[in-house]
């Protein structure tokens, strides 16, 4: 094991030259991970009613197969979606969506160009639910819901964190880990989830 910031800086300069862990286009079956049909654990919702805590828990069947891309979506599997005109191509776009992004004016992620958040191994972020909407069906799928996420996360175990139950500081990019930014994706193994092997959850 070497420190965060020195892992953080070696995946930066493998982004740059061509990771080789991500699959660049969304549309290629290859990029996702299965999540199973079953019954997974989610919520975890603590009121406090009289001082005492009741802790509520409910369990979301998983009717149907999905899938979620391994990694969270990169500045380089967005890119793609930049390059081959998602923003000026309105069958992308939901009518609200199109409406927004024709009002805003907009034609890229809002820290796109911020060095900070740019790598191309890093997730992209500044992005609006408008543009992760047209990014998705532009790579063939749909957004995952929140439950459907969740269950993906926390596995079939239902674990309180995709690697299992304990917090561990720094196996991933928290306050503890120090980084202080977005971290390229996959430099964390030790927090990768359990049931599916699923990136940075």
């Amino acid at each position: 094991e070497i420190s965060v910031k020195e892992r953080h800086t070696l995946a930066v300069a493998l982004g740059r030259l061509g990771d080789p862990r991500i699959i660049t286009d969304l549309r290629d079956p290859a990029a996702y991970v299965e999540i199973r049909p079953g019954t997974y654990r989610i919520g975890d919702n603590q009121l406090r009613k009289e001082w005492s805590w009741i802790l509520e828990e409910a369990s979301f069947e998983v009717e149907a197969l999905f899938w979620l891309s391994r990694f969270p979506v990169t500045n380089s599997q967005f890119g793609l979606f930049l390059r081959e005109g998602g923003y000026r191509e309105q069958k992308w776009w939901s009518e609200a969506g199109w409406q927004w992004l024709q009002q805003e004016r907009v034609t890229e992620p809002l820290y796109w160009r911020n060095p900070k958040f740019s790598e191309p191994n890093q997730p992209v972020v500044g992005v609006s639910f408008w543009e992760a909407e047209a990014f998705a069906r532009w790579a063939g799928g749909r957004l995952p819901t929140e439950r459907e996420w969740e269950a993906a996360a926390r596995g079939p175990a239902g674990f309180d964190y995709p690697w299992g139950n304990d917090w561990e500081d720094g196996i991933c990019n928290s306050h503890e880990a120090g980084l202080g930014s977005t971290s390229a994706v996959g430099i964390f193994p030790r927090s990768r989830s359990a049931a599916f092997e699923l990136e940075d959850m």
